[in-house]
């Protein structure tokens, strides 16, 4: 038995064509969590799957539709980057603002970029506040840097480095420190 079996029943894993076709089934049964997978593996050419973006955010969009927050998160990514769609702003940033306000940190932490790189400073400290708060790392140093820039105040980033150090406090167990010593793995995010 290997480190790729189930978690659950210790079953080995299928190979990546049967992997594929119980995806498949999923996505026929409307499943949004099989779209999202199915939708990575057309993005990034995994599985024998020729890269096809467009088919990747059809598939996204439809697992979105359906409330899957980490769709709307690479349907955020897709549409900002631009890489293989037409950039659209717009559409990214409305796909980041669900998954946002749906629990993603990182899509919050995006939307604070969003807002600095356009100037709107107070509604981007509110964003890096929040996602700080949430234990991410490059929230809390946008929070520092508006700070030293005197566009937050000494309060804002006090309060966003106790929220920080309260929710790193609260990921932190023994078993998650062991397997960072062992390298099984590299971030606990």
């Amino acid at each position: 038995r290997g480190m790729e079996d189930c978690p659950f029943c210790r079953t080995p894993a299928p190979d990546e064509e049967r992997a594929l076709a119980m995806i498949r089934k999923r996505v026929v049964a409307g499943d949004p969590y099989a779209m999202f997978n199915l939708g990575n593996r057309y993005c990034f050419g995994r599985y024998g799957l020729e890269k096809d973006t467009t088919r990747a955010v059809e598939l996204y969009e439809r697992a979105a539709e359906l409330g899957l927050k980490d769709a709307h998160y690479n349907l955020g990514v897709t549409y900002m980057m631009g890489k293989d769609v037409r950039r659209d702003t717009a559409k990214a940033f409305r796909h980041y603002e669900t998954a946002a306000m749906s629990g993603y940190v990182s899509a919050r932490f995006n939307l604070g970029c969003i807002e600095r790189n356009v100037g709107n400073y107070e509604i981007a400290l509110q964003h890096f506040l929040i996602s700080a708060k949430l234990g991410h790392d490059d929230s809390l140093g946008d929070v520092k840097r508006l700070f030293i820039a005197g566009l937050a105040t000494k309060a804002d980033y006090a309060a966003a480095l106790r929220g920080y150090q309260s929710a790193v406090e609260e990921m932190s167990s023994p078993d998650r420190d062991e397997a960072k010593a062992s390298g099984l793995i590299s971030s606990c995010k």
